[in-house]
């Protein structure tokens, strides 16, 4: 009787070693058994084909940089559905985390971050931001005291305006679609009407609060427009296939300055890539996890823009594009 019972303690004891080692091995997530993954979170106000790609770059350059989740890093990702209110409960579930850097791609997901990661103390990187010093989430281009750095995704209003006069010679209507409540799109569309003013062309506005809405925004502009221009708006970028489709149907050609748009069926585009801006930002986390305050990591204002022309679609809107184009246009075409 007491042999089976020290052999069902000793048998106990076996088992409870291996649940322990079984235990230790799944949670254990780093070479050093007392220490858990650095965090790397990553907030994304909604899906869309320009911030997918900005993320998809960051990804490239930390795995590039020998930083690959489930390695050597824990990568979380979380997207807001284009709900300003969720963004700001994601920033706080993420900031749980304690995360070594918090990646928030658009204006909206870096303002939902900014104040708890200046509390807390987390660098803060940006991406799809059109003007972080107007979105306040710095002061300064320059070195900067606070632990946020970024890419900008801003083209200069004249080139926006330019480059679509070029296509479309005769432009006096340019329709705009987007959401007022996104800041930067506000702030670049009161600066295209400036720039509009300087050249005798009217903009018409069409506001959509959410993505619902863009398809009525873009039927109210039906006889009032010569061309439709899609700021950095992340509410009609989100609708894009919508607003090209309509487009098409009205004869309105469609621009913007979002490269990632253009497969989708603009007319034209004048932009960064995304995926570039992406692998930009990329290697800014890369120099926060190895040691460099994001304020003293230089935002760069270098950065190449190109026009791409896609020529089926300029005939689907019922466009002939002009003969002189520009000499570095390039032309889209669809793969296979």
């Amino acid at each position: 009787m007491k042999k089976a019972i020290f052999l069902t303690i000793t048998l106990s004891i076996i088992l409870t070693v291996l649940v322990i080692k079984k235990t230790s091995k799944d949670t254990i997530t780093s070479d050093n058994p007392t220490t858990t993954l650095p965090v790397i979170a990553i907030t994304q106000i909604v899906e869309h084909p320009a911030l997918d790609a900005e993320r998809n770059g960051i990804i490239k350059s930390l795995k590039n940089a020998g930083f690959e989740d489930g390695k050597n890093v824990k990568i979380i990702y979380k997207n807001a559905q284009g709900n300003i209110s969720t963004s700001a409960q994601i920033t706080q579930n993420l900031i749980s985390e304690n995360p070594k850097v918090i990646v928030a791609i658009s204006t909206p997901s870096a303002q939902s971050c900014l104040k708890a990661c200046q509390e807390k103390g987390i660098p803060l990187v940006f991406g799809a931001v059109s003007d972080p010093v107007e979105a306040k989430l710095i002061t300064t281009l320059q070195e900067r005291t606070e632990p946020v750095v970024g890419v900008s995704d801003s083209v200069p209003i004249s080139m926006r305006l330019q480059f679509i006069r070029d296509i479309v010679p005769g432009l006096k209507r340019l329709g705009v679609i987007y959401n007022p409540g996104e800041a930067n799109s506000s702030n670049i569309v009161k600066s295209l009407k400036d720039e509009a003013r300087k050249n005798d062309i009217e903009i018409i506005e069409a506001t959509a609060n959410k993505s619902s809405e863009v398809d009525g925004a873009m039927r109210s502009l039906a006889g009032k427009i010569d061309a439709l221009y899609i700021p950095d708006d992340n509410t009609a970028a989100s609708s894009i296939s919508s607003i090209i489709k309509i487009g098409e149907q009205l004869k309105i050609p469609v621009f913007s300055c979002d490269t990632s748009l253009i497969a989708s069926g603009l007319v034209a585009t004048y932009g960064y890539s995304h995926f570039t801006l992406g692998e930009i930002a990329g290697d800014m986390v890369v120099k926060i996890l190895k040691g460099t305050p994001a304020g003293q990591i230089p935002i760069p204002n270098d950065i190449p823009a190109e026009l791409i022309i896609n020529a089926e679609a300029a005939k689907r809107a019922g466009l002939e594009l002009p003969k002189d184009l520009p000499k570095e246009v390039k032309f889209y075409k669809a793969a296979g």
